[in-house]
């Protein structure tokens, strides 16, 4: 145990004085919470283009009635640009209502009055506007249609073969899972990235440096040292863990979301949940990164080949993602799929049972424990030639 303490210490130091290492561990999960940011102002953007929608119209004196009625759902009508086609294309505004001469002629005589809008719907900040001035026209077009028909003495509702109505009976935190969905994506990502440098400086990193060779003279068994130098890697991915959780447990609460309509507060339990979750994850992580180190010649090879193996817990991420699935314990059972399935249930308020947990859990450190003992072969003397 002095053995081990003296070499995970001595690792540890030293990685704390490499910036590289360092700024890993602490900078990138810092990233999860400020793309939430932007994620923030962009659906606050959104929200206030489809709250207080502003329309230029061109044409407007050919349709008073339509104009007066778009003021009276809150839209601010504006005066058309010079050269619409131009504007929206150049993004100078984002789309432009045009009513041609012929629009009072047509409601008159009863046929499909000719409305364009000039839009792009390749810009997505164009999206929510272009969206609520369509839903608007087709509630004004409906709206003229039913009055038709009372003018003929027939009742609206007989056109309405169906009326459709919806029974949410989803989780109460379900929207905030939808906007959170990335959470345990960033958090398993940080697992793996905040000790990548960490594995390489302490396996390929000491081939090249040349002190792998003194390191192996002295008493001390294989395995100690892989030891020491996976805990060490498995520190780095912890702190980088707590340092994503940290931040988002800190840049949720500050965000006004609840200006959209929101409300993104997350359970504490939530947080802890995700702590213990993923601590397993951490431990694996490290082990396959050290036993990478170990196989690789040279810090450019384990650089490149660590870059890949960053996709292994991204891949289960997408797929929960696109493909949500309800937890059993085989899919649980799966490194990397169990843990994206758990955290999803953790993030919509569902319960997580017991069995579940611990068959993830079980697995991760099963294969963290194989993994070791794996590097620990590989480690050595055989290390030196080649």
């Amino acid at each position: 145990m002095s053995a081990f303490g003296v070499v995970f210490t001595k690792e540890c130091v030293d990685n704390l004085r490499d910036r590289r290492a360092l700024s890993t561990a602490l900078v990138m999960p810092l990233l999860g919470p400020l793309m939430l940011v932007g994620v923030f102002f962009a659906l606050k953007d959104a929200e206030v283009k489809s709250r207080t929608p502003q329309i230029p119209v061109v044409g407007g004196e050919h349709a008073p009635e339509l104009v007066r009625w778009l003021g009276q759902q809150g839209v601010e009508v504006q005066a058309p640009p010079a050269d619409p086609e131009a504007a929206v294309k150049e993004g100078t505004v984002d789309l432009v209502l045009r009513l041609d001469s012929s629009f009072g002629a047509a409601l008159r005589a009863g046929t499909p009055a000719p409305v364009e809008i000039i839009c792009d719907p390749s810009r997505q900040n164009a999206a929510p506007l272009l969206d609520r001035t369509e839903g608007l026209l087709r509630q004004y077009g409906q709206t003229i249609g039913a009055l038709r028909l009372l003018a003929r003495g027939v009742d609206p509702q007989l056109v309405a073969a169906i009326a459709v109505s919806r029974v949410d009976v989803g989780a109460k935190d379900a929207k905030k899972a939808l906007l959170l969905a990335s959470l345990p994506l960033f958090l398993l990502m940080a697992c793996f990235l905040g000790g990548t440098y960490v594995a390489i400086d302490v396996t390929a990193g000491e081939r090249e440096r040349g002190t792998l060779e003194p390191l192996l003279l002295n008493p001390v068994a294989p395995r100690v040292l892989v030891l020491a130098k996976i805990a060490a890697t498995a520190v780095f991915g912890l702190l980088s863990l707590a340092v994503g959780l940290l931040a988002f447990a800190v840049v949720v609460p500050a965000i006004p979301f609840e200006e959209i309509g929101l409300d993104l507060r997350v359970a504490p339990r939530v947080a802890f949940g995700y702590l213990a979750l993923f601590v397993p994850t951490a431990l694996a992580a490290a082990a396959l990164q050290v036993v990478v180190g170990v196989l690789s010649k040279n810090t450019k090879t384990a650089q490149a080949t660590l870059g890949f193996i960053i996709l292994v817990p991204v891949l289960p991420g997408v797929i929960v993602s696109l493909f949500p699935q309800q937890p059993s314990l085989w899919n649980c059972a799966v490194p990397f799929l169990g843990e994206s399935i758990l955290a999803m249930r953790l993030l919509r308020g569902e319960d997580v049972e017991l069995v579940h947990w611990l068959a993830n859990g079980g697995v991760q450190l099963a294969l963290a424990a194989v993994l070791t003992v794996l590097a620990a072969r590989l480690f050595g003397a055989r290390m030196l030639s080649g």
